[in-house]
């Protein structure tokens, strides 16, 4: 697509057609920074401008969907290799700037049923919304209807507060949450019910930490309901909603019907009779208590171990097969079972908490997560790490989840976990690499909206690799990349290397393998996927990178014997560069056939050279024999000086 921006130019010109002023900033829309923009062919349409740094990874599915109750993607375009999307304002103000109070009425006729209607169709879709929040719905001047923000331009679930999280992804970092599920959703839609019923949002001014901590003492319900004058007829539908129990919740297709007062019944939960101790917190269910096993693992384990949460599972609450369960859990990754692979410890604390609790998120390596999140985590790490080591922590889980995926496959492991472990295995194989390169790979293979994470480029968010040439072309001065670093550590660093090479792969190319680099200088291996890069995506010349390369590549005209074919190959090189064209350029050097050649003629050229040398070693026995003639003709010594003369041409063209 043509894009134009001048040098420090405000405006972004994208499509030739719409305009968006960088310098009129607007508050960010579905988590995304957003400018004021505008449609140059239609007088006075103004539109906004949404730059998404890693929006979900079934953007190209989400953008086409369009229901009355969100927000439409208008459009999406790219400059300079960056995604911008287009849409429409929001009809007033987010909730997140008044609450206000709502009736039983306006609720279920303004929330409830359009929500549910979009939830209904998304899941028809096989789509999740998951950004259902104060800041993300809007309300028209004068109406009680709402307006959700235009879908998966962030994250899924990034962005959304602890608080309008079911359990299942709110123990989670916000990029561990992954996809989830409809369900989830309506635990979020029912908070937002519930917050505009009483007018405020529930546990407000507690910390995340608290709030799951009460959320784990009560259950979610009574933790967000006790104490509010919650309307008698939502108290049910939101008991529901709220529920911890996925399976409890209504469905859409229940609330799209609701009635006033309309009653659902919710499986009740029924605590321990006596409540196990564990890092000084009493627990009273198992939910509860996979909890703390992450805040305890080592305390849990002993726990294990001394067959406590056994025996607690078995008699307070009656949950024989669960114990039995338990006891299996920990025997089975006990050291002497005898796997190697990973230590036996931290298997033993993730599978016992899958039992505990089927629907959480797996628990390993100190972190809770969902499966299919790890490769949205790591280019969470990569750009903005939680904790210290984030980015190798996250690193290793990867590559050994994918790379082992037998090592998870227990009896009892939710399907859900199952079903996201195989596809990242499978996802692993198709990527090919090993390693480093392989996990570097993996949030490029499973998004392709991801930007290139490298530090150069971040701010720019160049998700397009045409885009990545252009910019290298840009920065390939002194300044940028000075001669020492070029020369050591090529035009490209590992991510760079990584989002190019994902691109490739996606359009059928296949990459340099790690042998095939192993051989070649660093900046060589470079040019050499820039130019497949070039060749597929972009014609645009490279004449800068190409420049910047020139001496480089003169220098590998050495192994060409002939002095007439270095130069007549300098001047095409130097052309080529000109041109910017990578493959002309490369071939030039690269030609397999002509260097044969050139390395036949100069053996040739060798064997020329003895043979004229043994000629001359032979010219003192012929001199006495042709002495008398050679005085008279002075033939025999033409003879020396012409072997002469051809030894020097062939010296001067082969061997200096």
């Amino acid at each position: 697509m043509a894009d134009t921006q001048a040098d420090n130019s405000q405006e972004l010109l994208i499509a030739e057609r719409y305009l968006i002023s960088l310098d009129r900033k607007q508050p960010d829309l579905g988590g995304c920074a957003t400018y004021g923009a505008q449609d140059t062919t239609a007088t006075g349409t103004s539109y906004l401008g949404l730059a998404p740094f890693a929006p979900s990874a079934r953007l190209s599915e989400i953008m086409f969907f369009r229901h009355e109750s969100v927000i439409p993607i208008h459009t999406h375009e790219y400059a300079q290799g960056a995604l911008w999307l287009l849409c429409p304002h929001p009809p007033g103000p987010s909730l997140a700037e008044f609450l206000g109070l709502w009736t039983e009425s306006q609720l279920i006729d303004g929330v409830i049923r359009p929500l549910a209607s979009l939830l209904q169709h998304l899941e028809a879709a096989k789509l999740t919304c998951r950004s259902i929040r104060p800041d993300n719905l809007f309300v028209g001047q004068g109406l009680h209807k709402v307006v959700l923000g235009p879908l998966g331009v962030s994250a899924p679930a990034e962005k959304q507060p602890v608080l309008f999280e079911p359990l299942s992804s709110a123990v989670c970092r916000p990029s561990a949450r992954g996809e989830g599920t409809i369900d989830d959703d309506i635990f979020s839609l029912g908070v937002i019910i519930l917050a505009l019923a009483i007018g405020k949002l529930p546990l407000e001014g507690l910390s995340d930490a608290d709030i799951l901590k009460r959320r784990f003492e009560v259950g979610t319900p009574a933790a967000y309901m006790d104490g509010h004058s919650v309307p008698v007829g939502l108290r049910s539908v939101l008991t529901a909603m709220l529920s911890d129990d996925p399976v409890s919740r209504p469905s859409p297709r229940d609330l799209v019907t609701i009635a006033p007062s309309k009653v659902f019944t919710v499986r009740p939960v029924v605590p321990a009779r006596v409540p196990l101790m564990i890092g000084g917190n009493a627990v009273y269910t198992p939910q509860a208590l996979a909890w703390y096993a992450g805040r305890h693992p080592a305390e849990f384990s002993g726990l294990l171990q001394r067959k406590v949460i056994s025996n607690w599972l078995h008699r307070e609450l009656e949950f024989s097969v669960m114990a039995s369960l338990i006891e299996q859990a920990s025997a089975s990754f006990l050291p002497a079972a005898g796997n190697k692979a990973v230590d036996p410890a931290t298997m033993v604390i993730t599978h016992a908490i899958s039992v505990l609790d089927p629907g959480a998120p797996m628990f390993w390596g100190g972190l809770w997560f969902w499966p299919e999140a790890l490769p949205q985590m790591l280019a969470q790490a990569t750009v903005q790490p939680v904790i210290p080591d984030d980015e190798r922590m996250v690193r290793n889980i990867l590559s050994f989840m994918s790379g082992n995926p037998d090592a998870f496959m227990w009896a009892h492991l939710p399907q859900r976990q199952g079903q996201q472990i195989t596809t990242l295995s499978v996802a692993a194989r198709r990527m090919g690499g090993k390693g480093g390169e392989l996990v570097r790979r993996f949030p490029y293979d499973m998004n392709s909206f991801l930007p290139c994470l490298s530090k150069k480029c971040l701010n720019e968010r160049i998700s397009l690799p045409e885009g990545l040439l252009q910019w290298l072309n840009r920065h390939v001065g002194v300044e940028d990349l000075p001669d020492d670093i070029l020369g050591r550590s090529g035009f490209l660093d590992d991510q760079m290397r990584s989002f190019l090479e994902a691109n490739c792969a996606r359009q059928g190319i296949i990459p340099l393998s790690q042998s095939q680099k192993a051989g070649l200088p660093p900046w060589l291996a470079d040019l050499t996927l820039l130019a497949a890069v070039q060749r597929k995506f972009d014609r645009t010349p490279l004449s800068f990178l190409a420049q910047r390369a020139l001496p480089l590549l003169e220098m590998e005209l050495r192994q060409w014997r002939s002095k007439t074919s270095r130069a007549r190959r300098r001047v095409r090189l130097g052309k080529a560069a000109e041109d910017g064209n990578l493959g002309t350029f490369l071939a030039t050097v690269n030609d397999p056939t002509g260097l044969r050649l050139d390395q036949r003629q100069a053996q040739d050229a060798e064997a020329e050279i003895s043979n004229l040398m043994r000629v001359l070693d032979e010219a003192p026995e012929r001199k006495a024999a042709a002495d008398r003639e050679a005085r008279n003709s002075g033939e025999f010594f033409s003879l020396l000086t012409g072997i002469a003369v051809a030894m020097a041409s062939i010296w001067l063209e082969f061997c200096r």
